[in-house]
């Protein structure tokens, strides 16, 4: 009976070990990502609004001589960043090498139309009348119709300034549950060794000594979940990077480990705070409170 009660709190404080480390972990990877979003979020923001590309769609009548000429006279107005021409034969290259499939035998023909993409400068979408602006583009012959993405525009238009809050609230959000999850990990194991804390202190022992041992554990704990979670935030920032290259413009690794550091060290004083609070609250109980 007695080995039974010794395994079941031994594997219930391996669990608490666990848990500290997985929630420490959890801290600094969603607590860095979160940290990183909310600096950059200008930066974000300028990206996706200059992501904004208007499709012209070209009549199929128009000659390349009168195309060039469309792309310069495009080119001059204000606050176009880029002007790039896509014929109907690499837009069916891209579509085939996407969906893995050859359309053109099955339909026998090209059914794409050659387009002129256009994107303007994060600045000038800001005061950007969209309707006027595709209204202009039609008032050229050599234009059939104009496509664009009316998400992006429908979040530029639904205050996208809000993600800013939102990204800083989810942060300190997340950092609340981590420090509750740390703190009564800490506790629970804590409380499993109530015991032996009261007993080394009835033999004579300082509580500096009693200390020790719980504050050095729990601290490798922590320091090898920063480490863990520190790896997997920059794992997760480098496989982004390989999706989106153009955030590599602003998101830089010494941003990133600032923004580590701190999170890490929150992380570290609160194991630290925690298990010294909890230790000395059973230094400082009776021995028969111990059993409350």
């Amino acid at each position: 009976m007695a080995l039974l009660v010794e395994n079941f709190f031994k594997k219930k404080l391996l669990n608490s070990k666990i848990s500290v480390f997985l929630a420490t972990t959890f801290a600094v990877l969603i607590i860095g990502l979160l940290g990183v979003l909310a600096i950059n979020y200008n930066s974000l923001q300028k990206l996706l609004k200059e992501s904004i590309s208007f499709n012209l769609i070209i009549n199929d009548s128009v000659q390349e001589l009168e195309t060039q000429q469309l792309i310069k006279s495009l080119i001059l107005v204000d606050g176009v960043k880029s002007v790039n021409y896509i014929s109907k034969v690499e837009s069916a290259k891209k579509l085939i090498n996407s969906i893995g499939e050859d359309f053109l035998d099955l339909l026998g023909e090209n059914p794409l139309q050659n387009i002129i993409e256009v994107k303007y400068y994060a600045d000038y979408i800001e005061t950007l009348n969209i309707q006027s602006q595709i209204d202009k583009f039609l008032v050229y012959d050599q234009i059939y119709d104009v496509a664009y993405d009316q998400e992006i525009i429908f979040l530029l238009e639904r205050n996208f300034k809000q993600l800013g809050f939102i990204f800083c609230t989810l942060a300190v959000f997340f950092f609340i549950i981590a420090f509750v999850l740390i703190n009564s990990n800490i506790r629970l194991t804590i409380y499993s060794k109530r015991f032996s804390i009261k007993t080394m202190q009835l033999v004579g022992a300082t509580k500096y000594f009693i200390q020790k041992p719980f504050m050095l554990t729990n601290l490798i704990i922590t320091i090898f979940a920063c480490l863990t979670g520190s790896i997997l935030l920059m794992l997760a920032l480098f496989l982004l990077t390989d999706v989106m290259p153009e955030i590599s413009n602003f998101i830089t690794w010494c941003q990133v480990a600032y923004i580590l550091l701190i999170s890490s060290t929150i992380n570290i004083l609160i194991s630290f705070f925690s298990t010294w609070v909890c230790v000395r609250k059973y230094l400082n109980l009776k021995t028969d409170e111990l059993y409350i």
